[in-house]
C-alpha cells in the first residue's frame, strides 16, 4: 500500500493510459432508508480507460475550501452586515445552499468524518489532542478514493488528524501536502516560532520556510497547484483547510484596521479580520478557475468545520465591553441595526446546541444539472459528502470488503430542483452530534439527537436531558421535554440504539509508529500526550503568552511548572537501538533547559543524562523492543527520579531509528 502511496495519481493515469491497463471503478449502491450506515458496492466501469478519455473532461476537478472556527453567522449572506466577505456571499448566491447541513462542534472529528464519510467516533477521533485525532490507516480517505479514481490530491493548510506516520496526510492519499502542524500555527504540534507571519510550515513532511500571511500562503500554493493541474489529463482534487480564523487570532494589519475603524474591539476586529482575508483568497481562486477556463467543471465547496469560536466566554470577542450594551450601540446605527448575532442560533464551538455544528455549505458545480441557486433544508451532516461524489463521479472502492460509511449521498436532492418535500429518508433522518473530549469516550458526555423537526440534548453524566422544536424555535430556548415525552423517548432510544450499534467499531487508540523507513526520525509532542485525565493537563500552545496578541512567541501561555510529565504511546515497528532526544522548547528554539538532571522512562525503566549549562536537549541511546511503548521524559535539578517536585516536561522527543 505504501509504496502505490508514492506515486502521483497523475502518474498512475499516464502509466494505465500507455499500457491500455483496466482498472475497476464503482458506482454508489442505493441507500438503504433508515439504516445507521449504507455501503458502497463495486460494479466495474473500465471504459473510462480503456476508450483513452481525458479524465479532467469526464469528470469535474473538485475543491473543498474549509475553514477553522467560522460559525454559520459570521458570514455576510448570514445576517451580518458588519464582517466583510464580499467573495463567500456572491459564491453563496450562486450556489446550492445546504440550510440545515451538520458538522461536529471541534476540528479533528469533523476532518475525520469529512475524509471518511463516517461518523467521527466510529473513524476513532473524538478529541483533538491526546493522540485521539490521529486518523487510523484502516479507513480509506477521500484523498485515496479519488487517487484510486485517476486524481491527482493536494491538501493547503490545516490537517489536524496526525503528525506521524501513518496518520499525515501523504500517508492518507494525498500527492501533495503543505500543511502548519497541530490544531493551530503556534501549537505544539506546528512547528516552532511560528506566528502566521513568514513561517516554516511542512511540505510533504519536510520543513520550508514560506514569506507572508498564513492564509494567503495557503491560497497562493493552492493556485499555483491549480495552475499546474489544469493542463493535465487528470482531474485535481485541492482541499484547502485554513487555520484562520482559529485563535490565535492575527491577520493582516491592513485588514484589522477595517474593523477598527468601524469601532469593533480589538478581539471582535482581528477575528473578523482573518475572515475577510480568507474571504480575498475565495475571491482569488474563483477568478484563477475562470481564467484558466475550467470554472464549469469544477466542483467547489465552501464549508467551514464547526460553529464560532468567537463567542465563547474565555474569548473575550467583545474586550472590556458589555456585550448588551455594545450592541445596543453599535446596532443603533442603521447600516447594522440587523446584525443578528451567530445567525440567532444558540451555542458556539464545543457545544452540542445547533450554535455549535450547524454550519454553511455551499456547493457550485455550473456543469452540475443541479439547476438554479437555491436552498435545500433536508438534514445533511459532513460525513453525506464523500458518499456523494462518489455517486456523483460513478466510483466505488474496488475491495473486497465494500466501504462502511455512516453518510448517504444527497446528490439526489441536488439533482431535483423541482423536489419541495423530502424523501422518507430525510424526513425520518436522525444524526447523533457528540463532543467528546476525552480519553475515553461515553455516552453520558454531551450529545445531540437531530431529527427534521427536534433537537433532543442529552448530558448525563450531569443528568440533562432537553427537547427542542427547532422548525418553531430555532433559537433552542423553549425546553419542551416535559410536553413531548414521546417525542422525547423516540430519541432517546434511538441514541441508545446508536451506542450501541457504534461501540463495537470505537476501537483502541493507534500509535504513530518509530523505527519505520517512512518517517525517521519521529518528532513527538506535547499535543499528543497519552493518558490525560482532562484536556487542561495537554500543553498545546508553548508558542503565545496569549490568544491573539502581537507578544513574543517565545513565551508560554501557562507556566511549564504548572504542567506534570505525561508519556507518549508509540508503536516499535523494528527491534534495535534508538536515539531519543528530549527538549523542553522544540529543537529550533535552542534554548537552554536550565535543570540539571534528565530523566527517561521507558515502560517503566529509567535512564538519567546530567545536563551542560547552556543545554537546550539531552540525547539518550537505548534499545527499544518491538511493539507498543510509552515514552515518558523530564528534567529537574533533583538527581533522584522519584522525586516530583521541581520537574519539567520534555515537551517534544525526537526518535531516531539507529540501525
Amino acid at each position: 500500500m505504501q509504496s502505490f502511496k508514492t506515486l502521483s495519481a497523475a502518474s498512475v493515469v499516464s502509466w494505465l493510459l500507455l499500457t491500455g491497463t483496466l482498472f475497476s471503478i464503482s458506482s454508489c449502491s442505493q441507500v438503504i432508508e433508515n439504516s445507521p450506515t449504507s455501503q458502497i458496492e463495486s460494479h466495474p466501469l473500465a471504459d473510462m480507460i480503456s476508450n483513452g478519455n481525458d479524465l479532467q473532461k469526464l469528470n469535474p476537478n473538485i475543491i473543498i475550501i474549509m475553514t477553522d472556527d467560522q460559525g454559520y453567522g459570521d458570514i455576510g449572506a448570514h445576517q451580518n452586515p458588519v464582517i466583510k466577505t464580499p467573495n463567500i456571499d456572491k459564491l453563496a448566491k450562486q450556489s446550492i445552499r445546504l440550510t440545515n447541513f451538520h458538522v461536529d462542534p471541534t476540528c479533528s472529528p469533523t476532518r475525520a468524518a469529512l475524509m471518511t464519510g463516517k461518523h467521527s467516533m466510529r473513524a476513532g477521533v473524538w478529541h483533538t489532542v491526546m493522540g485521539r485525532s490521529n486518523l487510523s490507516a484502516e479507513h480509506e480517505t477521500m484523498a485515496e478514493i479519488l487517487s484510486e479514481a485517476g486524481y491527482n490530491t493536494a491538501i493547503f493548510g490545516k490537517w489536524h488528524l496526525g503528525e506521524n506516520y501513518p496518520f499525515r496526510p501523504q500517508d492518507h492519499g494525498f500527492d501533495t501536502a503543505i500543511i502548519h502542524g497541530g490544531g493551530g500555527v503556534g501549537q505544539s504540534g506546528d512547528y516552532w516560532g511560528n506566528t502566521q507571519f513568514d513561517d516554516t510550515y511542512f511540505r510533504n513532511g519536510q520543513p520550508e520556510n514560506f514569506k507572508g500571511y498564513a492564509t494567503d500562503n495557503w491560497f497562493d500554493e493552492s493556485i499555483r497547484y491549480i495552475r499546474e493541474q489544469a493542463t493535465s489529463p487528470a482531474p485535481f482534487f485541492a482541499y484547502i483547510s485554513t487555520n484562520a480564523p482559529h485563535t490565535p487570532w492575527r491577520a493582516p494589519e491592513s485588514e484589522v484596521q477595517i474593523y477598527r475603524d468601524l469601532g469593533l474591539p480589538e478581539p471582535m476586529a482581528r477575528f473578523y479580520a482573518m475572515i475577510t482575508n480568507i474571504d480575498k483568497g475565495v475571491g482569488e481562486i474563483r477568478s484563477e478557475l475562470i481564467n484558466l477556463g475550467i470554472d464549469d467543471n469544477t466542483l467547489l465547496i465552501f464549508m467551514t468545520d464547526n460553529g464560532t469560536s468567537s463567542l465563547r466566554p474565555e474569548s473575550s470577542m467583545f474586550g472590556d465591553n458589555d456585550p448588551e450594551e455594545f450592541l445596543k450601540s453599535f446596532k443603533s446605527d442603521p447600516r447594522y441595526a440587523n446584525w443578528v448575532i451567530n445567525a440567532g442560533m444558540r451555542g458556539y464551538k464545543n457545544e452540542v446546541y445547533d450554535g455549535g455544528h450547524r454550519v454553511p455549505f455551499f456547493i457550485h458545480y455550473p456543469k452540475g444539472n443541479f439547476g438554479s441557486p437555491r436552498n435545500i433544508a433536508s438534514l445533511t451532516a459532513h460525513f453525506d459528502v464523500l458518499p456523494t461524489l462518489i455517486d456523483l463521479l460513478d466510483i466505488a472502492s474496488n475491495k473486497s470488503d465494500p466501504i462502511k460509511m455512516d453518510g448517504v449521498s444527497f446528490l439526489p436532492i441536488l439533482e431535483n430542483e423541482s423536489k419541495t418535500i423530502d424523501s422518507p429518508f430525510y424526513e425520518n433522518r436522525k444524526i447523533v452530534i457528540t463532543n467528546q473530549r476525552v480519553n475515553i469516550p461515553r455516552i453520558g458526555r454531551p450529545m445531540a439527537v437531530l431529527s427534521r423537526d427536534w433537537r433532543f440534548i442529552s448530558e448525563r453524566d450531569s443528568g440533562l436531558e432537553e427537547l427542542y422544536n427547532i422548525t418553531e424555535d430555532p433559537s433552542q430556548t423553549n425546553n419542551l421535554i416535559s410536553n413531548y415525552p414521546d417525542i422525547a423517548q423516540e430519541h432517546r432510544a434511538y441514541l441508545e440504539q446508536w451506542w450501541t450499534e457504534l461501540t463495537p467499531d470505537i476501537g483502541g487508540q493507534v500509535l504513530p509508529i518509530v523505527g519505520s523507513p517512512f518517517e525517521n526520525p519521529v518528532r513527538l509532542n506535547a499535543n499528543d500526550w497519552a493518558d490525560a485525565e482532562s484536556t487542561s493537563q495537554i500543553a498545546w500552545y508553548p508558542g503565545f503568552k496569549t490568544l491573539f496578541l502581537d507578544d513574543s512567541h517565545s513565551g508560554w501561555i501557562h507556566d511549564p511548572s504548572s504542567y506534570e510529565p505525561l508519556p507518549w504511546k508509540v508503536q516499535v515497528e523494528n527491534t534495535g537501538e534508538y536515539r531519543i532526544r528530549l527538549f523542553m522548547y522544540d529543537k529550533p528554539a535552542q534554548s537552554p533547559i536550565g535543570k540539571q538532571f534528565a530523566f527517561l522512562n521507558i515502560n517503566g525503566k529509567e535512564y538519567t543524562h546530567y545536563i551542560g549549562a547552556e543545554a537546550s536537549g539531552v540525547e539518550f541511546r537505548v534499545k527499544l523492543e518491538r511493539g507498543p511503548v510509552k515514552i515518558l521524559g523530564w528534567f529537574t535539578n533533583n538527581s533522584d527520579p522519584k522525586l516530583t517536585t521541581d520537574r519539567l516536561p520534555a515537551f517534544y522527543a525526537y526518535v531516531d531509528y539507529l540501525n
